[in-house]
């Protein structure tokens, strides 16, 4: 979410998407970002054209894994821009911003059919996305393709060197990437590093005791308010964070419920019954709650919203 939940990648998975976009670079995308270069030179956007004049080049770019490194190159990119645009007027610096950025979508478009994006998204194994944690967000490779949306969290139209950096294109749902659209990145926490979970915002249910005797409607806030209230209100603005889990009035009932009749006392015994199928209790507490430990949030819709209501009925 703000991310909602955190995209845990590991050493090996890492690993292996390097090796994915390397082969999809040097073997398929360059030769469209070789035209860009070449009209750069051709225009005298020397400094600019630096940036992409080479494979190896691009595949760094491809790679630039964290906030700081990716706003570095942006900084990096518009200030060469800006010291080739000196001298010319300003027709040719708008006719070459555009051609850019029309030739980058084309990259972008190319890869996003590609199996290589596919293949990086089954390394990822981001099933559900990362802004709502609501929506299921598989990725099937088969005769029918199907697989989430990439948000570029530095929008490409801003930032068309990004358009096919790895770590600025986040799995997403439908919803979520059109609600973020061209937002400023600073609005948003970076999901490849940051998530709700660590920033301690959760989200609350408002009134435990008059949903369970079904007297008022569900309302469910993020919070604190008084620590985060920006970073909140810009997840409200953008996801429809708040309103959305309100919908899912049923489903937080039901759990309500499932938490009152399976207590520790049930869960216990429970447990004794049938200890040879489960290595822990907590395991069990996830089959029957769907209480998920947050590295595993990225697997189940709504996991974020389940464990912190478990966890607010254990404080009330």
């Amino acid at each position: 979410m703000a991310d909602t939940i955190k995209i845990n990648l590991n050493t090996e998975q890492r690993a292996e998407i390097e090796k994915l976009i390397k082969k999809e670079v040097y073997q398929n995308l360059y030769s469209e970002i070789k035209k860009i270069c070449n009209y750069l030179k051709d225009k005298k956007f020397i400094k600019t054209a630096e940036l992409i004049n080479a494979k190896e080049k691009v595949y760094k770019i491809c790679l630039l894994d964290n906030t700081s490194a990716l706003k570095k190159f942006t900084e990096i990119s518009q200030n060469a821009f800006e010291e080739d645009s000196k001298g010319k007027c300003a027709t040719l610096t708008k006719e070459t911003q555009k051609y850019i950025n029309t030739g980058y979508n084309e990259v972008y478009r190319k890869f996003s059919t590609h199996a290589a994006a596919y293949k990086i998204l089954k390394v990822m194994g981001v099933n559900v996305c990362p802004y709502c944690n609501r929506q299921y967000t598989f990725t099937v490779h088969k005769e029918k393709k199907i697989r989430p949306e990439f948000d570029h969290f530095f929008p490409k139209s801003d930032y068309p060197f990004l358009a096919v950096s790895i770590y600025n294109l986040v799995p997403s749902c439908g919803l979520c990437n059109k609600g973020k659209s061209k937002s400023s990145p600073e609005k948003f926490l970076y999901p490849y590093e940051e998530s709700f979970e660590d920033k301690n915002i959760r989200f609350e249910l408002c009134n435990v005791i008059e949903n369970l005797l079904k007297q008022e409607e569900i309302v469910v806030k993020l919070g604190p308010v008084e620590k985060h209230g920006d970073l909140i209100k810009q997840y409200n603005d953008s996801f429809k964070i708040e309103a959305l889990y309100e919908q899912h009035s049923d489903y937080i009932l039901e759990l309500l419920y499932k938490n009152y009749i399976f207590n520790d006392e049930a869960i216990e015994s429970i447990y004794r019954s049938y200890e040879e199928f489960f290595n822990s209790k907590s395991e069990l507490e996830q089959l029957i709650l769907g209480k998920y430990e947050p590295v595993n949030f990225n697997q189940r819709p709504l996991s974020k919203l389940t464990r912190d209501i478990l966890q607010q009925l254990v404080r009330k």
